[in-house]
């Protein structure tokens, strides 16, 4: 959950990182009048942020995958070999 909760906070703030910042100044300060404007590096740190995000919790989720599916692989077992008599041969690698 928390993943998906950084990867749309990543997205957003990749996406829209003037709007991004504008709200979180508004919920974060008290002041009259018009709101203070973020200078243009601060909009591109945040983007920069937004993408690190996003391909952060893109690749956890990946390596999630990753490990649900060797677990799956490794505990799976064809009873029908277990029976089976040997063929003799030795797989190589």
């Amino acid at each position: 959950m928390l993943k998906l909760l950084i990867g749309l906070v990543g997205l957003v703030e990749a996406l829209y990182p003037d709007r991004f910042i504008s709200t979180l100044t508004d919920l974060s300060y008290d002041y009259e009048g018009e709101p203070p404007t973020a200078k243009p590096w601060v909009v591109t740190a945040a983007r920069i942020e937004g993408v690190v995000l996003l391909g952060v919790a893109i690749r956890a989720a990946i390596k999630a995958d990753w490990a649900a599916k060797a677990d799956a692989a490794s505990t799976d077992t064809d009873d029908s070999d277990s029976t089976a008599e040997p063929s003799g041969t030795v797989d190589r690698i």
